[in-house]
C-alpha cells in the first residue's frame, strides 16, 4: 500500500443542512414524491434494520477477519478530500507512482487523468453484477428481481462511464439469506469473498495474462436508491417465492432475470 485517499462525497449526511441540499438536488431530478418514498426508507431503513445489520457485520465479518489477520487500520501515508479529482489528489497519487489503484464505497466519478496515473489503471470493487446492476444498492435490487445468482461483486477496470468498464471478476455471494440479511450486509459479504479470487487476479495483471469477460451480451440496466414502496415490493416477492415450490421458485427466477428498465 503506498497511501489512502478518504472520500468526503457523503459528507452531506452528518446535517440537516447537508441533508436538506441533497434532498432538493434529488427532487429537482426525480420528483417530489420520489424523495419522499426514498426518505421514508432511509428512516425505517436506520431505525429498524441498521443496527442489526451493524452487528452482524461486525460479529460476522470483521471480527474473524481480525482475529486472522490482525487489525488492519492504515495508519500510512492518507488524504482526504471533497473532490476526487482535485490538483491535491493527483498530486497525492503522482507522487506515489502506484502501479495499481482501487476505489470502493464511493459514488465519485473519477476523471480521466486521475484513472490514468496508476500504471494498471483503477479498478473499482462494485458490491454487484455489472451490466446488470450498475449504481447503488445492487444487491437490494437483485434481491427484488428474486435474481439471487447476482448478489455478488465485480471487480472492474474504470472507464468514462459509470460502472461500465471491462469486468475482470464477477462471482457470487456465499452462504447469505435474502430473506432475512440486508442489501448491506450481503454486499460487504460479497466484497470479502472476492478476495481470494482477487489475488491470483493481481499476478495475472503484473504478468500481462490477465484478460477481462466477456459481458457484451448480458443486459444492462442501472439503479438509484430504493423507496419504501421498493422495500415493500422486495418482501411481498420474497414471501411469495418462499411459498413455492422448488421448480416454482426456479421458474419465477427465470423470469425475474430478464432485462430491467433503468431506473
Amino acid at each position: 500500500m503506498a497511501g489512502v485517499i478518504w472520500t468526503q462525497s457523503t459528507d452531506w449526511q452528518r446535517s440537516w443542512k447537508g441533508r436538506l441540499a441533497f434532498a432538493r438536488r434529488r427532487m429537482r431530478r426525480y420528483g417530489v414524491f420520489k424523495v419522499i418514498d426514498e426518505t421514508l426508507f432511509h428512516l425505517y431503513y436506520h431505525a429498524r434494520l441498521n443496527g442489526p445489520s451493524e452487528a452482524a457485520l461486525k460479529e460476522q465479518l470483521v471480527e474473524p477477519y481480525w482475529r486472522e489477520h490482525g487489525d488492519c487500520e492504515w495508519r500510512g501515508d492518507a488524504i482526504a478530500t471533497k473532490n476526487i479529482n482535485s490538483p491535491e489528489v493527483l498530486e497525492f497519487v503522482e507522487q506515489r507512482q502506484p502501479d495499481i489503484a482501487f476505489a470502493m464505497c464511493t459514488n465519485d466519478y473519477f476523471g480521466k487523468r486521475l484513472r490514468s496515473l496508476p500504471r494498471h489503471g483503477v479498478f473499482l470493487w462494485h458490491e454487484g453484477f455489472t451490466p446488470e446492476y450498475k449504481g447503488l444498492y445492487s444487491p437490494f435490487w437483485a434481491t427484488s428481481k428474486l435474481d439471487f445468482d447476482r448478489i455478488g461483486y465485480t471487480l472492474l477496470k474504470m472507464s468514462d462511464d459509470l460502472d461500465a468498464g471491462e469486468v475482470y471478476l464477477q462471482g457470487k455471494v456465499k452462504d447469505v439469506d435474502p430473506m432475512r440479511q440486508t442489501h448491506d450486509f450481503m454486499g460487504h459479504k460479497a466484497i470479502l469473498d472476492s478476495l481470494s479470487d482477487v489475488e491470483p487476479f493481481l499476478r495475472e495483471l503484473e504478468q500481462g495474462t490477465a484478460k477481462p469477460l466477456d459481458r457484451s451480451d448480458a443486459p444492462s440496466a442501472s439503479y438509484t436508491y430504493p423507496g419504501m414502496s421498493d422495500f415493500i415490493r422486495q418482501r411481498i416477492r420474497l414471501r411469495r417465492h418462499a411459498r413455492m415450490t422448488p421448480k416454482q421458485q426456479q421458474n419465477g427466477n427465470s423470469r425475474q432475470a430478464a432485462p430491467a428498465q433503468a431506473k
